[in-house]
């Protein structure tokens, strides 16, 4: 597991598997919860603790980081899809 962003301020870690299976997508923790995100389209999958209020920061941060968390899973494996 990778940590790519970890946003101190805020509290998130976003973390790729680097033995995951596709699609591409991350996992997003904070404070015990989880909850993890397809990036192609941004959907939320798994979600463990995260009520619908607290979604919406979550996307806009994987909106803002899309390139970096793109970038990140491609050297991992090699395709998006």
């Amino acid at each position: 597991m990778v940590t790519i962003l970890h946003r101190r301020r805020d509290g998130y870690d976003v973390r790729i598997y680097t033995d995951d299976h596709f699609p591409a997508h991350v996992r997003v923790f904070k404070g015990g919860k989880r909850v993890q995100v397809y990036l192609d389209p941004i959907e939320f999958e798994d979600n463990y603790g995260f009520n619908t209020r607290e979604l919406g920061p979550i996307r806009d941060l994987i909106e803002e980081n899309m390139d970096l968390l793109v970038r990140v899973w491609v050297r991992y494996h090699r395709q998006l899809k």
